[in-house]
């Protein structure tokens, strides 16, 4: 149960992240609205902030060592899945409607 807590976590983390970029944001929210400076820092801090805690929390949970190598597994696999989710977004977008 805890490691899919980390793994939400995580998820939650790089997709704020990749909002933060304007091509991921623009195929989320469409072309007519832009990100603004401020828009863009704050996805940056609140993806940067959610891995941090569940950084912290994987090293609370198990220990520094195995803490570690989960935290970077399961980072691994949640980034993997998400890029390739990011990918085929407009494809299955497209398919869906």
């Amino acid at each position: 149960m805890l490691i899919l807590q980390h793994v939400l976590l995580q998820l939650l983390g790089f997709l704020l992240l990749s909002l933060s970029l304007q091509r991921h944001y623009n195929d989320l929210f469409g072309q007519t609205q832009r990100p603004t400076k401020q828009t863009i820092r704050l996805l940056k801090f609140m993806g940067f902030a959610v891995l941090i805690v569940a950084i912290t929390s994987a090293v609370y949970t198990w220990g520094s060592a195995l803490g570690l190598v989960y935290f970077f597994a399961t980072a691994s696999l949640v980034a993997s899945a998400l890029a390739m989710l990011l990918a085929y977004f407009g494809k299955i977008k497209a398919v869906v409607n």
